[in-house]
């Protein structure tokens, strides 16, 4: 299980927390065309792949460019 959060705080108050954006690779500055670092080939694309949902804590306070972004990203790494 892994938990996520767009900020520190509530990064520390989930178990097993991290940043959402260490988690997908984010860009800082996310822009209309940005996609997230994740490669085919690595073991944090087969774990996306095998994960069944994600909540994302403070999503809605999230840009949404950077939304927009690993919204591309997981559309690539599932075709």
């Amino acid at each position: 299980m892994q938990s996520m959060a767009s900020f520190g705080i509530a990064e520390l108050l989930l178990p097993f927390g991290k940043k959402a954006h260490s988690i997908f690779k984010m860009p800082i500055d996310a822009d209309e065309t940005s996609t997230c670092s994740i490669s085919k080939q690595f073991e944090l694309s087969q774990l996306v792949r095998a994960t069944s949902f994600i909540i994302w804590d403070e999503a809605p306070i999230t840009r949404s460019y950077t939304l927009e972004a690993v919204d591309r990203s997981l559309c690539d790494l599932f075709n």
